[in-house]
């Protein structure tokens, strides 16, 4: 969080994507998008609770190109030392599975539309 907006590309170069920490009611991740955000990325990818403040409705609103609520479910994350008592790996499964979004920057939602639908 204290990467400032000189210290990368511009925004018409820049897309961002975050799996932020989720925090308690989406707080963390609504705070690590507002970082984002004052980047002014052309594309933004997220993969957030569901509780998470859509970014239509932000001071700067972004507009959605495309979402997904099920193709992060089961056993889409490996989940970092998750080992059971015998030193096994524990299989995780997303018991509710984050939605996938891809957020455009207004002046480039037309260009991103077009190569969503491209791409089905």
């Amino acid at each position: 969080m204290t990467v400032q907006p000189d210290e990368l590309p511009g925004g018409r170069q820049l897309i961002m994507g975050l799996n932020p920490p989720f925090g308690v009611k989406a707080a963390l991740a609504n705070k690590f998008i507002d970082k984002a955000l004052s980047f002014k990325p052309k594309l933004v990818i997220l993969i957030v609770p569901k509780e998470t403040k859509r970014l239509d409705q932000k001071k700067t609103p972004y507009d959605l190109v495309w979402e997904d609520s099920n193709c992060l479910a089961g056993k889409s994350f490996y989940l970092p030392g998750s080992l059971d008592v015998n030193d096994k790996i524990v299989q995780g499964w997303n018991a509710s599975a984050p939605p996938l979004y891809l957020w455009s920057r207004s002046d480039w939602t037309k260009k991103h539309k077009e190569v969503a639908k491209a791409h089905n």
